[in-house]
């Protein structure tokens, strides 16, 4: 059920394509496209649980480039 939930919040990272800034509400994530020189321009806390952080990122060729790469890993290893 978390699982579906994550996925749910990249979907709807994914659906919105044209924005300036990207959410990341997953830190595994976030911290891959952190390590690809990915620029973070705010860290805010996740409004429906005060524990857990969103990182923003700035929506560039950089992001879209290392979020796409990333999501392919991803796939990858579900289908091994």
């Amino acid at each position: 059920k978390q699982q579906k939930r994550k996925e749910l919040k990249i979907m709807e990272i994914i659906k919105n394509t044209n924005a300036e800034a990207k959410l990341i509400f997953n830190m595994g994530i976030g911290r891959a496209l952190l390590k690809a020189g990915c620029q973070v321009i705010d860290v805010k806390p996740d409004k429906t649980n005060k524990d857990k952080t969103v990182l923003v990122f700035k929506n560039d060729e950089c992001f879209k480039q290392e979020f796409e790469r990333i999501n392919k890993e991803i796939a990858e290893k579900k289908t091994v």
